[in-house]
């Protein structure tokens, strides 16, 4: 029983396989008028459709000459960032009405009058793509024109090379000009601050130019001084003192006044008398000069004391005669040392009022010494300011500097740069439409449309055409079946009919394909 089951169901799927063709046997001019309809009309339309022309240029990307360690790039963007922008600008309509004035497209009447609509098409009719992106860095890239005409395809991607390129150019100075720019408006705001810090900061130092750090030195330096002098001043006025006494305590202890009248011999009585004058004046003169330790002085005083130990003895040996009263002498004084003395006092008063004066600068300069950690906190708040802003000066000039080395590198094209590798040249072919393609899908779409239409039709005809499909709607078998007996002029007939629904359905085609070419060119 196994066995005539695979034998049972390949007869019934020969007989399935037997309807289906005989299914389209019997509709098959349904199948072959709809493909011809749909392959005309695609044929027509493929036939009227204009050539399209297709060429492209190949922009390089060549990178800086000069290394970035010597002189670095002032700007921020990449290729692929300022490529986009590029693209932005030069597909704009203001952009492009000036391409097609330059390369006169578009030129006719109508075209004049819908401008925009062709700016649209010409939007749509160039391609910019990436060629190869060489890892993280964009190497070329493609501009890529579909035209009407070979001339119009090869024209447009060489001038909007020529666009890109320029607008490049443009770019790139203006981003390192402005860049040089808004560094040297910094730069000068910059330089007016340390100006004016470097004023206020000289002006403080010539106000108070004993305050500054630099003068603690000067300082102790004259600190020391002043307090050398202020010694020895001391010093001075106490040796002046002392001398003064000594010469105060001469006079009173001698008499060095010389009186002419009692100078006389009657006056004075003896010689030795008069030696003895001599003595005291010399003895006074030496002390006032050389003090009362120099050998001289002793020297002196002790021939002052033998004279006068002598006079005494001899006074005791031969007694005076009485003298007649003389009148009363004046108090003994002694001129030498009398101006001695008042020149001991005016340098005592002078080394008095300088010891003043020294004091007084001793006190400034301890004054200007105390106060230096407050001020010297001051200033350093100040110096640092000054030292952040001439930092900040010297890195905006470095800076500067940079970017006029970078603008003329960029302005000597010797920066990063869009060359034209490849040439858009004129194609020989057209790149579109492909008319085969097109007859070939016409004709695999007409035979589905006309294979399906053929089943519809089948589906919806009530009429029996087999001897199953009758005894399947009597419900008995059928005896015997009558074939259909066509005649010659039938026969005749049917392909007269067969032609001319073949010839009206080319007709019906071509009149189709016309009408939807025509359409489509009007939509654009």
């Amino acid at each position: 029983m196994s066995e005539l089951n695979p034998q049972a169901d390949q007869l019934l799927d020969d007989i399935q396989l037997a309807k289906y063709f005989d299914i389209l046997r019997r509709r098959k001019w349904w199948v072959i008028l709809a493909t011809t309809v749909i392959f005309v009309a695609t044929l027509v339309v493929a036939v009227r459709l204009p050539n399209l022309y297709r060429a492209e240029t190949v922009i390089l990307v060549d990178p800086q000459k000069v290394p970035d360690t010597y002189v670095p790039s002032t700007g921020s963007t990449t290729v692929a960032d300022r490529l986009s922008t590029i693209r932005q600008e030069v597909m704009s309509p203001t952009r492009l009405k000036e391409l097609l004035i330059r390369t006169g497209l578009y030129s006719d009447e109508a075209a004049k009058k819908n401008q925009d609509a062709v700016i649209r098409q010409l939007q749509k009719s160039i391609q910019l793509e990436v060629v190869d992106a060489g890892g993280s860095r964009l190497s070329a890239f493609r501009i890529a024109y579909t035209g009407r005409t070979a001339a119009e395809a090869a024209l447009v991607p060489n001038e909007m090379a020529e666009m890109i390129i320029t607008k490049n150019v443009q770019a790139r100075q203006e981003q390192s000009s402005g860049t040089a720019e808004f560094l040297q408006n910094e730069l000068e705001q910059t330089k007016k601050q340390l100006e004016q810090k470097e004023s206020e900061l000289g002006r403080i130092k010539s106000t108070y130019i004993m305050d500054l750090p630099e003068s603690k030195q000067f300082h102790l330096e004259a600190l020391a001084t002043l307090r050398n002098q202020l010694v020895s001043s001391q010093d001075r006025v106490s040796r002046a003192q002392q001398e003064k006494m000594y010469l105060q305590s001469t006079i009173g202890s001698t008499n060095t006044t010389v009186d002419l009248d009692a100078d006389s011999p009657s006056a004075l009585g003896s010689p030795e008398q008069a030696q003895v004058q001599k003595l005291e004046s010399r003895l006074a003169e030496l002390g006032g000069r050389y003090g009362p330790s120099h050998p001289d002085v002793r020297k002196a005083q002790s021939e002052l004391e033998q004279l006068k130990a002598k006079i005494a003895a001899e006074e005791k040996t031969n007694p005076a005669p009485v003298e007649a009263p003389r009148p009363a002498r004046q108090p003994a004084r002694n001129p030498v040392v009398t101006a001695q003395i008042n020149k001991l006092d005016q340098d005592i008063q002078e080394q008095t009022k300088l010891q003043k004066q020294l004091e007084a600068q001793v006190s400034f300069h301890s004054s200007k010494l105390e106060r230096e950690p407050v001020f010297e906190q001051q200033m350093a708040g100040l110096m640092r300011d000054y030292d952040a802003l001439r930092a900040h000066y010297n890195h905006l000039l470095d800076k500067k500097l940079s970017a006029d080395m970078y603008t003329s590198l960029v302005s000597h094209e010797e920066g990063e740069r869009f060359v034209i590798l490849d040439r858009a040249v004129v194609p020989t072919r057209p790149f579109a439409p492909n008319r085969f393609i097109y007859g070939l899908v016409s004709l695999l779409g007409g035979l589905l449309a006309g294979t399906g239409l053929a089943i519809i039709v089948e589906m919806t005809d009530p009429s029996v055409r087999h001897e199953q499909e009758a005894a399947s709607i009597l419900g008995k078998s059928v005896l015997a079946g009558i074939p259909i007996i066509v005649t010659p002029l039938q026969a005749r007939g049917a392909l007269l009919r067969s032609v001319g629904a073949m010839a009206l359905t080319i007709v019906s085609g071509g009149v189709v394909g016309y009408i939807a070419s025509y359409l489509m060119s009007m939509l654009g």
